[in-house]
């Protein structure tokens, strides 16, 4: 008999997604990008975030996503692009979840740079919330 799953639980970015996404935005290849990742049990780290909040916080998808544009963005493991794979991660997460963020590039930018000057992952799902759309 197959096993049940649960339809209601988010799809999570893996290392290899976030390779392939680091990949995209410097213009080479998932094995450059690996290259440049300074400290992978950090990334991991980050990545385990979104899945940590919705268990132990009850986080809606929008907390969920700003969690691992934080986690991403406040690490720093890769040598360059952190803030811009930040936003493209959290952006692919809610996407894949079924979500899409209808928000200006300008503002995506600035809530992102938000988070170097202490904006926490509630104040960014706070502004995440009112600007999701269905995929």
């Amino acid at each position: 008999m197959p096993e049940e799953t649960d339809e209601s639980e988010p799809v999570y970015l893996d290392l290899a997604d976030t390779l392939e996404l680091c990949a995209a935005i410097i213009d080479c290849t998932p094995a450059q990008a690996a290259e440049q990742l300074r400290d992978r049990g950090g990334l991991e780290s980050a990545l385990g975030r979104p899945r940590n909040y919705a268990l132990y916080q009850d986080a809606d998808l929008a907390l969920q996503a700003a969690t691992l544009a934080h986690g991403i963005a406040e690490s720093q493991t890769f040598l360059d692009a952190n803030k811009r794979l930040a936003l493209v991660a959290m952006l692919t997460f809610l996407e894949v979840n079924g979500s899409r963020v209808n928000a200006t590039d300008p503002e995506l930018a600035s809530w992102i740079l938000d988070l170097a000057a202490d904006t926490t992952p509630e104040q960014l799902a706070d502004r995440l919330r009112p600007r999701l759309m269905p995929a």
